[in-house]
């Protein structure tokens, strides 16, 4: 089982205004890079938060309708992951669960409703600005009293907490408030790289404490501060989330194609290119049974308890 735990699919395409099928070579996420990753289920996000406040909904549609016609377009390749019996994979197939990142698109607590009729399974409420819910990363600040409200329907519709790009003090609220199994879908140790993104290890054991996940993420600047990023700096951000998460906590939460291509290690610079990841963690004699759980086993265990 290999899943990763967050990939702009269809920001990308819109965004760029690009094919799926696409050659090029300037995008992580093709449908060949995807056929050809192993990967079997992605948290394939709606990201908006470079739009206009007015188009936030708007964009948000748009991107649940590029993902439904993967769906109808690729009906042998790609399928729609809603609830717990669809995580058994069909055969040569990758599943994807809708990851929202950033709450700008539910206007009123109630927009959970219809969103989760079109597959909204895992929420972010912020990306790094501050808005209505609570405060993103670029400004510290508690969940705002619409945010309580927020979590409180997330835990009636079974929509797990996703924890990344939260500010210190929004983390804090939002962790105690969900009666789900929450995750950080893409953050590293701000131990490793001190950078406002990253989880200090207080925060990491908090997720680990409650069952959740932290995703590796593979964005240069969360990685480290240095010019030239490796996989020798990806394996110190894994060797800390690993020795402070411990094994049945972290994940693979790529980011891939949620920034340009340059701003990934060298070497990821495509879909089926995330499997030199485990290769190298194979390379550095990492535990077979570690391996797995961090690929795929620990977030497919938190799927299974999350969704109904």
């Amino acid at each position: 089982m290999f899943i990763d735990c967050h990939q702009d699919i269809a920001y990308s395409i819109l965004s760029n205004k690009r094919d799926f099928k696409t050659k090029s070579e300037k995008y992580m996420i093709t449908f060949d890079n995807l056929k050809d990753s192993n990967l079997d289920i992605i948290f394939s996000t709606i990201f908006v938060s470079h739009r206009r406040k007015e188009k936030h909904k708007e964009e948000a549609s748009l991107q649940i309708e590029e993902y439904n016609k993967i769906f109808q377009n690729f009906p042998d390749d790609f399928y729609h992951i809603q609830n717990k019996d669809e995580l058994r994979q069909p055969k040569g197939k990758i599943g994807l669960i809708f990851l929202m990142e950033g709450a700008e698109p539910i206007s009123s607590v109630d927009d959970i409703d219809l969103f989760y009729e079109l597959g909204l399974r895992i929420l972010g409420l912020t990306w790094n600005n501050e808005n209505k819910y609570a405060f993103g990363s670029d400004k510290d600040g508690s969940l705002k009293t619409e945010g309580y409200e927020l979590i409180e329907k997330m835990n009636e519709k079974n929509i797990t907490l996703d924890l990344s790009h939260l500010s210190e003090k929004s983390f804090w609220d939002c962790i105690e408030k969900t009666n789900l199994i929450p995750i950080a879908s893409h953050s590293n140790s701000s131990k490793i790289r001190k950078h406002k993104r990253n989880l200090n290890d207080k925060q990491l054991v908090a997720i680990s404490d409650k069952g959740g996940i932290t995703g590796l993420v593979l964005y240069n600047q969360f990685i480290a501060s240095k010019q030239k990023i490796g996989m020798d700096e990806v394996y110190k951000q894994f060797l800390h989330l690993l020795n402070t998460c411990g094994e049945d906590h972290i994940s693979m939460g790529s980011d891939i194609d949620g920034a340009p291509i340059e701003d990934f290690p060298e070497g990821i610079k495509k879909a089926s290119d995330l499997q030199k990841i485990i290769n190298l963690l194979e390379s550095k004699r990492i535990k077979t049974s570690i391996i797995e759980k961090f690929s795929g086993k620990n977030a497919l265990r938190v799927l299974n308890e999350n969704l109904v």
